[in-house]
């Protein structure tokens, strides 16, 4: 049996969703729930949790970030920028803002390769590419032996081939694709999304980390 039992509310900002869409996904039975008078109660500890939001729209996703970046939202509407704020303080407020960004702002997954150690140091400083995710200072993350980087689709080949970059199962190298060479440092919101990106709990920690800063 699953206990203890949580109102919709409460189920909704423990997911970082709105209760408009935790009632819509009771409907649809995508949790289980009972009513009791006019109220739902959601069983806490099941394993059923509603997925955090769609992806949005290009234009919209790129003045979140940019937004998140501290960069000024451009050929938006009236509505449009409303839209923009309440996202924003969805993020700022949710307990998981992690999952949240990982659902608006979809991307690939980094390519996962290994590089000799004595070429981690040369790649690094490769003009070529950025570091992002734990490499980048403002993550806080020591990750020595490793690196995380974004670099430009076409860019991409001859770094592998440079430093003889190969696929692995047990990577000391993330590169995630960018249709552009990125800036350098990389704006604050494409590292969050990379940051979301991670299984791991160190990185993912930091994205609610960060959005506080910002929010400061």
């Amino acid at each position: 049996m699953c206990m203890p039992e949580e109102s919709v509310a409460e189920f909704a900002k423990r997911a970082g969703v709105s209760p408009r869409r935790v009632r819509a996904l009771i409907e649809q039975g995508a949790i289980p729930a009972r009513q009791v008078g006019r109220q739902w109660l959601i069983d806490q500890s099941c394993a059923h949790r509603p997925a955090a939001s769609r992806p949005l729209a290009d234009r919209m996703r790129a003045n979140l970030l940019a937004i998140l970046s501290g960069d000024a939202p451009e050929g938006l509407s009236a509505s449009e920028r409303a839209r923009l704020r309440s996202y924003r303080d969805e993020l700022m407020h949710s307990p998981e803002p992690d999952r949240i960004l990982g659902a608006w702002v979809r991307e690939q997954a980094p390519l996962k390769l290994q590089v000799a150690a004595s070429d981690l140091a040369d790649l690094a400083a490769d003009e070529r590419i950025v570091k992002s995710g734990f490499s980048d200072p403002r993550a806080g993350i020591a990750a020595a032996g490793q690196l995380e980087a974004r670099v430009a689709k076409d860019d991409a080949a001859a770094i592998r081939r440079a430093y003889l970059l190969r696929p692995s199962e047990r990577p000391n190298v993330l590169l995630h694709l960018a249709d552009e060479r990125p800036p350098s440092p990389l704006p604050l919101g494409m590292l969050l999304v990379d940051l979301a990106q991670h299984d791991g709990v160190r990185e993912r920690s930091r994205v609610a980390e960060l959005l506080r800063e910002v929010d400061t």
